[in-house]
């Protein structure tokens, strides 16, 4: 592999026979060209695949790959293999081969798959170690395991399971009595407080997943010990709902070597950038936060169905460099069809890789650490489907946390902000979503709103006060109104507050922002903004501040109804709040909006800001607010340039001003040395 910081590791479908000698000479052509490092081999994939490759049917595709190895390796660039299959993406109409004697998947309804395999099935497992152990003879760089390998996402199935007959006699094996699939699906998404079943379902998934993991990654290790085994995932909120270990998982994995994760970027053809960043936030840096800091990362660039027709140079460029803020190791990329197509190189990917290279070279070699940056804390808890408190009729959705909020909107505000699993905080400003305070001890609670500010959505006011602590917030007493009805309409800006010089601004109440949480404060808060109904009457406060420290922002139970927050006197309010509450020292932040997102790392003797215009509107001047530390040079990082001190900062109020500004889609590094 090369000595690039940022690798290239192209994932690609060669099938045996098939104009293989033709299609292996253009892909090196094209690695030479796009400067890939690393080409890993689908085997038996999407519409070429069979359900689970049998070691017959598997030999063709490794001796396809060794004549591979043989004419890459001198070229510089190494090999890896990515399996298909470990559990099945899907049935799609396939079976099981003869011989392959597996339990099956099976769901809540007590539907069974007709390929996908039950996780704790034993022939299944003997089956999977001796096909990696297969892979692991070629010596290549990487195996990857699917994301497959998990428990949701298993069309036709609903939701996923395993809720097979293995399964039930083990979950009532840990409840110590028979339990039907009937009653065990409604003990785990019982509404309220936890039922037992819960946590059952929880153990058995989290246990078998890393049982499994480590299985895998002894059978390749035993063949072949610098391999390293990458772990594909997808959403990680869905991953809580069957409480995956993702620290276990991966260490099961690499058995002592390297971990590899792959992080999903979603977005497999193209969407608005704004669209992107909100899930950016939500899926990639969440995912990126879970996993231990030692983990190689390598996100996922994909491009389904294929073409330029399902993503265009610039949204494949946008990802790229955006993918800088996990501080990744290289990113792997899925470009063409898994049907043995080959590459396309009229389409000229190879021209835009071998083009953004040298700037994701330039900001990897910083070292950036993901652990290492600053700005508002959004607390995070992977294990939250252990505690969250079900509604009533919910499907094993109801089980994904919703913790994410602060960090998308924040992040399309342009204020920098950064996951943390810890549950104490000093002097911070933290935002929490959802019901994340289950996660925590009364004391700990207690702590953070003495110690820090913190800004809670509705859901995380609600559960303050079901948990007894609404006094900490000044919260009397909470009602909850659905949105769609009369009684909120509009929300109105009050106490002679101006924004962008509009005197009494409103926001839509009842336009896809999630439910209204209504509260009564006891004491001491200042009320921002009330909610009107459609008459004008007063139906409750608004953003409220409170004691100075701590705010209230009375929206939640979203349901993916969040585009009415995504408005710019939402964010001029929510800004001045934030940048005048108590205790809270971590604001860094772009003046210019919408979607210009940034992220802070502390590195060396400065600091590295990376920036992204995640708008479709250029922006001719920026300005970032920064922490108030002296500046003594600022090197401007763009893609085709280096420049020192063409950006200047300003003592007053610790802002850098940029008088070139950022352009539409863009990445920028901006290096102050202190």
């Amino acid at each position: 592999m090369s000595g690039d910081a940022f690798k290239y590791l192209l994932r690609f479908t060669i099938q045996p026979g098939y104009f293989e000698e033709d299609r292996l000479n253009t892909l090196i052509t094209f690695c030479k060209q796009a400067k890939i490092d690393d080409v890993a081999f689908f085997v038996d994939c999407e519409e070429l695949n069979g359900g689970h490759i049998d070691p017959e049917g598997l030999k063709p595709w490794l001796d396809m790959i060794a004549r591979a190895k043989e004419k890459l390796l001198p070229a510089g660039i190494t090999i890896s293999i990515n399996p298909w299959t470990t559990i099945l993406h899907g049935d799609r109409g396939r079976k099981l081969k003869p011989r392959q004697d597996f339990t099956l998947m099976t769901d809540s309804n007590g539907r069974q798959a007709t390929a996908q395999a039950c996780p704790m099935c034993p022939q299944w497992r003997k089956y999977i170690t001796g096909i990696y152990a297969m892979y692991a003879t070629l010596k290549p760089e990487y195996i990857w395991v699917e994301d497959d390998f998990r428990l949701h996402n298993h069309p036709p199935l609903a939701w996923g399971g395993c809720f097979c007959d293995r399964h039930m006699a083990e979950y009532s094996r840990r409840a110590g009595k028979v339990v039907t699939r009937q009653d065990f699906v409604e003990g785990i998404l019982k509404p309220g407080e936890p039922h037992p079943f819960r946590k059952i379902w929880l153990d058995c998934c989290r246990e078998t997943m890393v049982e499994n993991a480590k299985l895998i990654g002894d059978a390749v290790h035993a063949v072949s010990a610098d391999t390293k085994v990458g772990l594909m995932s997808s959403v990680p909120e869905a991953h809580c709902a069957e409480a995956r270990d993702w620290g276990g998982i991966l260490r099961g994995l690499s058995s002592g070597t390297v971990s590899v994760s792959r992080p999903a970027l979603m977005s497999y053809s193209e969407v608005l950038p704004q669209k992107y960043l909100w899930d950016f936030a939500a899926v990639a840096k969440l995912t990126r936060a879970f996993v231990p800091p030692d983990t190689e990362i390598y996100p996922e660039l994909d491009n389904g169905p294929f073409s330029t027709f399902s993503k265009s140079h610039a949204s494949t460029r946008l990802q790229l460099e955006t993918s800088l803020f996990l501080c990744p190791d290289g990113m792997t990329i899925s470009l063409f069809d898994m049907m043995g197509g080959g590459v396309n190189l009229s389409e000229n990917f190879q021209g835009l890789l071998a083009e953004s290279k040298p700037f994701l070279n330039k900001i990897t070699a910083l070292g950036l650490d993901f652990e290492n940056q600053e700005g508002i804390i959004i607390p995070v808890c992977p294990e939250s489907s252990y505690t969250l408190h079900t509604a009533p009729a919910v499907s094993m959705t109801g089980l994904y946390p919703q913790e994410t909020f602060w960090a998308s909107l924040l992040a399309s505000y342009g204020l920098a902000c950064r996951y943390s699993l810890k549950k104490t905080h000093y002097n911070e400003t933290v935002g929490v979503s959802g019901q994340y305070f289950r996660n925590l001890e009364p004391a700990e609670i207690t702590g953070l709103f003495r110690d820090n500010s913190v800004i809670m959505d509705g859901e995380a006011a609600d559960t303050l006060d079901e948990l007894g602590l609404g006094r900490l917030a000044a919260i009397g007493t909470v009602v909850w109104h659905e949105t769609g009805n009369a009684y909120q309409t509009y929300e109105e800006v009050c106490d002679g507050i101006s924004l962008s010089g509009v005197s009494g601004a409103r926001m839509s109440a009842q336009a896809r922002v999630g439910d209204y949480l209504e509260v009564a404060y006891t004491d001491d808060a200042e009320i921002k903004t009330t909610v009107k109904d459609y008459r004008g009457k007063i139906s409750g406060p608004g953003v409220t501040l409170i004691g100075g420290h701590h705010l209230i922002y009375p929206y939640g139970r979203f349901d993916g109804q969040t585009q009415g927050h995504l408005n710019s006197y939402r964010r001029e309010l929510l800004l001045n709040i934030i940048k005048e509450i108590k205790n809270g020292t971590n604001l860094i932040w772009v003046e210019e909006s919408p979607y210009i997102a940034i992220a802070a790392f502390k590195c060396g003797g400065g600091q590295v800001l990376l920036i992204t215009n995640f708008s479709n509107d250029p922006v001719p001047e920026l300005h970032v607010h920064t922490r108030p530390y002296p500046v003594r040079e600022i090197t401007l990082i763009r893609r085709n340039s280096d420049q020192k001190n063409t950006a200047k900062y300003s003592e007053n109020d610790h802002s850098i001003f940029i008088p070139n500004g950022i352009e539409r889609m863009e990445t920028i590094a901006v290096l102050l040395n202190y």
